[in-house]
């Protein structure tokens, strides 16, 4: 991470950050975030995680202090700060009080602001050239709870997941929802093909509307490839010709496994052709590579 970060309205050292730690998105992770990529100084795709951010942060009930054009300032101000050129940069909301209006909170001392507003970029780091292994998580997540879908600071259960699959070799895992639908990776989207149709795991099943996943969508239309969304069981991914994730972290990500199932990424003429159009997607919004 970068050594400067935003909060609450000054870019300051990491180190002089002064979080309570009475405010209820530490006691309780009540909180709201999302992760854009930074492109040669540029952050991309900003409006699209802006109004995510907003859907997320009314469902959550978190309110947000800045309007796009203050957090467009504030992180153009970081990265200039940072000289962060390529790598992520991370917009964390967390609510301040959780006794609402007429019930002060047991564990407040003072009155503070409504939330708590931090900004961090991390510069990118050479990736390792590595098969993207896949496995099946045996944890669960629910699809009719009342943050299904919210990019909300308290993910456990997906941090849960993903270090149990870390701890068996593999890279990443799929997570089923209770009806044994599949809802994505722990950190990213899911895609993958049948003949030549591309299939991915509706909102309804509890997935997250990622913002590289919402791209695909708009490559495939434009692509003319028919794309469905769908409650999917996981014998669909041995059934399966190629398989890719979707992250702001990994963009475009061919898989080369899940368990014992091996996929030909050679063949994987869609998957390609996804990723060269989302470069192409990069370089049209004013961003060189």
């Amino acid at each position: 991470m970068d050594r400067s970060i935003y909060y609450n309205g000054r870019v300051i050292d990491a180190t002089e950050a002064r979080v309570s730690p009475t405010v209820a998105g530490l006691l309780y992770g009540w909180g709201v975030f999302t992760t854009a990529r930074i492109y040669d100084g540029q952050v991309f795709a900003l409006d699209r995680h802006w109004e995510r951010l907003l859907r997320d942060s009314e469902k959550a009930r978190v309110p947000l202090p800045l309007d796009i054009r203050e957090l467009k300032r504030a992180m153009d101000e970081l990265i200039s700060v940072n000289l962060t050129r390529q790598g992520r940069v991370r917009i964390t909301v967390l609510r301040g009080d959780a006794g609402g209006l007429r019930k002060k909170s047991l564990w407040r001392i003072e009155q503070g602001p409504e939330a708590e507003t931090l900004i961090f970029t991390s510069a990118e780091q050479t990736p390792r050239r590595r098969d993207l292994t896949i496995t099946l998580s045996p944890y669960r997540l629910l699809s009719s709870g009342p943050l299904a879908g919210v990019k909300c600071t308290a993910m456990l259960d997906n941090l849960l997941a993903y270090e149990e699959a870390r701890s068996r070799g593999f890279a990443e895992a799929i997570m089923l929802n209770e009806r044994g639908e599949m809802t994505g990776a722990t950190a990213a989207n899911l895609f993958w093909v049948e003949r030549d149709e591309i299939f991915t795991p509706s909102q309804a099943t509890g997935s997250i509307a990622g913002v590289t996943r919402g791209m695909v969508y708009l490559i495939a239309r434009k692509m003319g490839i028919h794309l469905v969304e769908g409650g999917f069981p996981v014998q669909r991914l041995l059934d399966a010709s190629e398989v890719f994730l979707t992250s702001t972290a990994r963009e475009i990500a061919s898989v080369a496994s899940f368990d014992i199932k091996h996929y030909d990424r050679k063949q994987a003429r869609v998957t390609r052709h996804i990723s060269r159009e989302f470069q192409k997607m990069i370089r049209n919004a004013g961003i060189s590579r």
